[in-house]
């Protein structure tokens, strides 16, 4: 008869040791399908208030969950930890981690200049984020995403933070393009209530938030939520507190050899969010950008052919040279 590994091996297997640097919301998601049905109910009160949930007592967790300590203390081994102590200081090390800005990241400037010259250790730590960005988002996730975005019963509100904005800004003018109402939530939190008054119930808020999180940006996403819309998050990979309040999370390594976060990852997203969207409305976004070329002409909004720029110029000072009154 063959004997079951121990319980310790079965845990290893399920969930191996994760890379250093990711955030213990990460690992818990990655293994939703295989918990037991005791360890998905912890798994989900973790996550809806995270990381305040994994910070309590044992017995609070567990009544949180409506579960019991053992399974509590089950479920952090499976995540890789040998105590509850342990876990919880993981925790609170991702909370210092996500309330660090670029004055707290100068200590470490020293490590900065390992690995060649800066624009290739910051080139390399780039390509990396993308990459971990892209493949950390399943196929069935991506499937979902881009059919809220495509929805057209939804208007889609696009909003982000105080150097999100731009990727916000950005993902609005191309979703714009291939669908209507496309809405861009612009900067000014004094005027933010305004857009909510146009939040429906069934719409969709598409919110791009990186640390340092911003409240005016929470209390936006809470109050859209408020009203019935889904939200679907760009975040990074210790989760604004909007985690709690989305449907959909895209977490995006962020951490560059400098003082500043990279938001490139999130402009990623945008883009392959954005590509998945042509796709599915196939010849319907098609015909919708051929209009608004068409609709564009009048106001020459077309592309300068290459040297018109020069030869202008050269035209300019020739006419100038023409109107000078001879002596």
């Amino acid at each position: 008869m063959r004997r079951s590994p121990p319980a310790s091996t079965a845990i290893r297997e399920i969930a191996p040791a994760p890379k250093e640097s990711e955030p213990i919301s990460e690992r818990v998601r990655r293994n939703l399908r295989v918990y037991t049905a005791a360890e998905h109910r912890v798994a989900q009160a973790l996550l809806s208030d995270y990381p305040v949930a994994g910070l309590e007592t044992v017995a609070r967790f567990a009544k949180r969950a409506g579960t019991s300590g053992p399974t509590i203390l089950r479920f952090v081994n499976r995540l890789g930890f040998e105590s509850y102590a342990e876990f919880q200081n993981s925790l609170r090390s991702e909370v210092q981690k996500r309330l660090q800005g670029p004055l707290a990241r100068y200590p470490s400037r020293p490590s900065w200049g390992e690995g060649g010259e800066v624009q290739e250790r910051v080139g390399l730590a780039i390509c990396r984020n993308i990459e971990r960005a892209v493949r950390g988002t399943s196929g069935k996730d991506y499937a979902a995403i881009t059919g809220l975005v495509c929805d057209p019963r939804r208007q889609v509100f696009c909003l982000g933070g105080r150097f999100t904005q731009m990727i916000a800004t950005y993902f609005h003018h191309c979703l714009r393009e291939l669908r209507p109402g496309a809405r861009l939530v612009r900067e000014g939190s004094a005027v933010w209530a305004d857009y909510l008054l146009d939040v429906k119930q069934g719409d969709l808020l598409v919110v791009f938030d990186f640390r340092r999180y911003q409240r005016d940006v929470l209390e936006f996403a809470s109050g859209a939520a408020e009203l019935g819309a889904a939200i679907i998050l760009v975040t990074d990979i210790w989760n604004s507190p909007i985690a709690a309040l989305a449907t959909h999370v895209i977490a995006c390594p962020v951490e560059v050899p400098t003082a500043f976060d990279s938001a490139v990852g999130g402009l990623a997203m945008a883009e392959v969010i954005i590509a998945g969207v042509v796709e599915r409305l196939g010849e319907g976004a098609k015909r919708r950008i051929e209009t608004l070329e068409n609709l564009r002409r009048p106001f020459h909004l077309e592309s300068v052919p290459l040297g018109v720029g020069r030869k202008a110029a050269r035209n300019e000072k020739s006419n100038e040279k023409s109107r000078r009154p001879s002596r």
